[in-house]
């Protein structure tokens, strides 16, 4: 039974891969524009997947994850935050 119990978990978990690292959207409702700082993301989701800085002062951070499960299901979600000099000035979430 026990070896039964195993091979089943092994084939089941080799259904699923990941892409990015996980992060927590109930965060996202603390972002405030104008004030929600570089800093202050980074605390709350960990370093982004993308960080993009500008001559103007403006940065474009994005954090992503993807989990691809069996039977070709794949669910993701992007956060996107753009700031200027230091502070949110807009922000988009998406989910798939």
């Amino acid at each position: 039974m026990k070896v039964l119990m195993l091979t089943l978990v092994l084939s089941l978990s080799a259904c699923s891969s990941s892409t990015g690292q996980n992060f927590d959207t109930a965060k996202i409702q603390k972002i405030q524009t104008g004030k929600t700082t570089r800093g202050d993301l980074l605390s709350m989701f960990g370093p982004p997947d993308s960080d993009s800085a500008y001559a103007d002062g403006q940065r474009v951070m994005m954090w992503k994850y993807s989990e691809a499960r069996a039977r070709d299901t794949t669910e993701g979600k992007t956060l996107t935050v753009q700031t200027r000099n230091g502070k949110v000035f807009s922000f988009t979430f998406s989910k798939s």
